[in-house]
């Protein structure tokens, strides 16, 4: 067993090699514009057709199924590869040891679209895999063909675990680790051992994906619960336009499930059974109950389990650091009613050790800076006090203890939340790993306990992968803000709503006054580059490379009309696309992820 000093030399060794990385990987991005690069002037402003060619069928695809007419943005973005957007960020970061480390991650390349599926429990084959392509949107229907339910969906059953679960099982148990695609568990292989034994217990889906795009959470897990797209399903994504045409949260910040436009898997099964099955999550915030449902909303329906954690007032920002859940729909279950922050201070209090050096610091960050409520959750003690919340509920709730299958999904959003706050690459996102793997296996060996080994199914997948800094990959941060001001300088005052890393949101009435039209603004979005990106007089602009300033930043921006107009065989003529990181159903021989 390591010593905490050595612990601590072989964690400062890495970050020494995570900073290194960053400035090589900087320097290679250089070389690579420079010998990619456009000269500077920018060519023919490119057509949809001719952006979706270059981005090839397979993406097209989830893009159309992403695509919510109505309440999607009047243009949806796709950056180019190792591109995202992000707010004002300080150019005075590139180049240095110390880059810009929030990202985001709604793109639609392979390294953020690949996520794992695995099962084990009952008599499910040890070690089995599956290289046929799947998605996500497969999890409801398995389930459902499990249950003996008739079922619509988008996505066939898994044969696997549909053959192996036997007779009926006790429980369903499903584990999404948020942020936990295939390429963040490969940037840190030791931080999963309890996956790891699973995948040799049970099944694994090699070639699965999220589906749809943009790979955003709460489109994501809706179409888990749901087993069809966003486009059937109506959750876009964390926002949307609501019917009173204003920009809202698909939730309504108050777990309100009226825009999810299908029922679940879980819902049906329970209402099927006069409301007898267990039905519930442990999730974060209102966006994760796509996965169960509409609790109490639709009629003949019962308050399903939901303990929600709410890190801030959604109207004031102020604290709330607690659980909860909108009880008109759900039931928060009076255990967890007063929440229980002192025991959540004390798993906050041993981080300091967990880096190797007891210093009142976990990876240079102080408990004040930890414990801010918009950093709480990616930390290693906020997941242990979730997997308290989910053992908690298993013992309680006696999931498993009767004939009739329950249904139960738990959210872990730490390593997401780890990733955006300190990146994927780095050791806090490592740690978190750890613990989320850690806490799945203690979820695992509580149900085995209280279910037995061979009654239930226990179900490991997540929503997406996560984005890379992009001094690691040759990419562009886009500032969402300038791109704001000059979508506003070139097409005029009044047109545009906002600019979020998704889409474009547009005033159509002033678009149409204007006599501009939404696929317009996509083209001319087509032909962006850096170099327009960079704001005016920006301290650090004379950091960008010259070679880099002719890129254009968008593989492609899409208007409503043209994406809902695209017909399958449009789609399918679209061929494979320009970029390697388009080709998101390729085998497992035919790359590194699974």
């Amino acid at each position: 067993m390591d010593t905490a000093g050595a612990k601590y030399e072989r964690d400062r060794a890495l970050t020494k090699r995570v900073l290194v990385i960053v400035a090589v990987a900087t320097i290679v991005a250089v070389a690579a514009y420079a010998l990619g690069a456009s000269s500077g002037e920018p060519g023919e402003t490119p057509t949809q057709d001719e952006m979706a060619t270059s981005i090839g069928a397979p993406v097209m695809e989830h893009v159309f199924r992403g695509h919510v007419p109505g309440r999607s943005g009047e243009i949806m973005l796709v950056p180019k590869p190792n591109n995202y957007l992000l707010g004002d960020w300080d150019l005075r970061t590139l180049g240095t040891d110390t880059p810009q480390s929030s990202t985001s991650h709604p793109n639609p390349w392979d390294y953020l679209t690949r996520v794992p599926i695995i099962a084990g429990g009952s008599d499910i084959e040890p070690g089995a895999t599956n290289d046929d392509v799947t998605d996500v949107a497969a999890l409801a229907p398995t389930y459902a063909a499990i249950l003996g339910m008739d079922f619509d969906s988008d996505a066939e059953p898994l044969a696997e675990i549909v053959e192996g679960a036997g007779e009926q099982p006790k429980l369903i148990f499903t584990v999404v680790i948020d942020g936990g695609g295939w390429n963040t568990l490969q940037q840190h292989p030791e931080s999963w051992p309890f996956i790891r034994s699973l995948r040799d217990s049970g099944v694994t889906y090699t070639n699965a994906n999220i589906g749809s795009a943009p790979s955003i959470t709460g489109a994501l897990h809706a179409t888990m619960g749901t087993g069809v797209y966003p486009n059937k399903h109506g959750i876009p994504g964390n926002q949307m336009r609501g019917p009173d045409g204003a920009n809202t949260d698909t939730w309504q910040q108050n777990a309100d499930p009226a825009y999810l436009q299908v029922p679940t898997v879980s819902e049906l099964w329970d209402e099927a059974n006069g409301n007898e099955p267990v039905v519930g999550t442990v999730s974060y915030e209102g966006w994760h109950l796509g996965m169960i449902g509409h609790g109490a909303q639709r009629e003949g329906a019962d308050k399903d389990i939901a303990v929600l954690w709410e890190a801030a007032d959604p109207g004031t920002d102020e604290p709330l650091n607690e659980w909860w859940v909108n009880e008109d729909f759900y039931e928060l279950p009076s255990y967890l009613a007063e929440t229980d922050l002192a025991t959540l201070e004390s798993y906050e209090a041993e981080l300091d050790a967990r880096d190797g050096i007891v210093d009142d610091l976990w990876f240079g960050k102080t408990l004040e800076d930890l414990q801010a409520p918009l950093t709480r959750p990616g930390t290693p003690a906020f997941v242990e006090f979730t997997g308290d919340a989910v053992v908690d509920v298993i013992r309680n709730e006696e999931l498993g203890r009767d004939d009739i299958t329950d249904l139960f999904w738990v959210e872990m959003k730490m390593p997401d939340y780890a990733g955006h706050a300190w990146n994927m690459n780095g050791p806090e996102q490592a740690d978190v790993l750890r613990e989320t793997d850690r806490q799945m296996r203690r979820m695992k060996a509580t149900l085995d306990r209280q279910v037995g080994e061979d009654n239930y199914i226990f179900v490991v997948s997540a929503d997406h992968g996560q984005q890379p800094l992009a001094e690691y990959t040759g990419g562009w941060r886009i500032n969402n803000k300038e791109l704001e001001r000059d979508i506003v300088a070139e097409f005029g005052e009044g047109v545009l709503e906002k600019a979020t890393p998704v889409d474009i949101y547009l005033d159509m009435d002033v678009v149409e006054s204007e006599g501009v039209e939404a696929g317009d603004i996509a083209e001319w979005l087509g032909n962006y580059t850096v170099a327009d990106n960079i704001p005016d007089q920006a301290p650090g602009s004379d950091r960008v490379a010259e070679a880099v300033l002719g890129e254009t930043v968008f593989a492609g921006a899409f208007s409503f009309d043209y994406l809902q107009d695209l017909a399958p065989e449009d789609i399918e003529s679209f061929g494979e696309g320009d970029y390697p990181e388009g080709r998101i159903f390729d085998p497992p021989s035919e790359r590194t992820e699974g």
